[in-house]
């Protein structure tokens, strides 16, 4: 393996139900295929599952932040390839975060490639201005769409606290407990309920 044809995958995504669905699978498939495509071999797979790109939650605690540091630290070759579904998957921070992220792979001379849209951004490339203003329009979308979802999420919990005594939060309770969906109301799971009672008699 030659560093010109070094390419690193980043799989992300942020909510525990796409982990059930078909975005890994698509994710990888897509890269794997970009890869054989143009004649570069899968260095390592990085793998965000279950982590926002909204709050950076990934940078600081996935995998995304240890290939940063490793750019940082000039551990990733020049030449090597980034792929990705879109930019989206990289950060969906506000642009001044987003776009110095994006910058500071480009200006370690390490491409990134967009699956979904087929671009590819290099150091030199985002000196085009319709390049650099597609990629910025595209971290700006990616970020009000998350704040947008972030405050309907918000304004639902506060609707939903404000009921608390009319309806609880959530179904989640104890395991010796369910809620009845017809009254709102936890009640015991008898067999449950005495098996604990025995356990603290014992």
């Amino acid at each position: 393996m030659t560093k010109e044809n070094k390419a690193y995958s980043y799989i992300r995504f942020s909510s525990n139900v796409q982990a059930k669905g078909d975005s890994l699978r698509r994710q990888l498939e897509a890269s794997e295929q970009w890869a054989k495509d143009n004649n570069y071999i899968i260095a390592d797979t990085l793998k965000d599952l279950g982590l926002s790109a909204y709050k950076g939650a990934h940078t600081k605690d996935g995998a995304l932040g240890l290939f940063l540091k490793k750019v940082n630290e000039g551990s990733i070759e020049p030449g090597s390839v980034l792929i990705v579904e879109s930019l989206d998957r990289l950060s969906r921070q506000e642009i001044l975060k987003a776009f110095g992220q994006f910058a500071a792979i480009l200006g370690a001379d390490i491409k990134i490639v967009t699956l979904i849209d087929g671009y590819e951004y290099t150091k030199d490339s985002v000196n085009d201005m319709g390049n650099i203003m597609y990629s910025i329009m595209s971290m700006c979308r990616a970020h009000e769409e998350s704040e947008v979802k972030s405050k309907r999420l918000k304004s639902a919990w506060v609707n939903k606290r404000k009921n608390a005594h009319l309806k609880p939060l959530t179904s989640t309770c104890p395991l010796w407990m369910k809620l009845n969906k017809k009254t709102q109301k936890f009640e015991l799971i008898p067999d449950r309920a005495e098996l604990v009672r025995e356990i603290f008699d014992l």
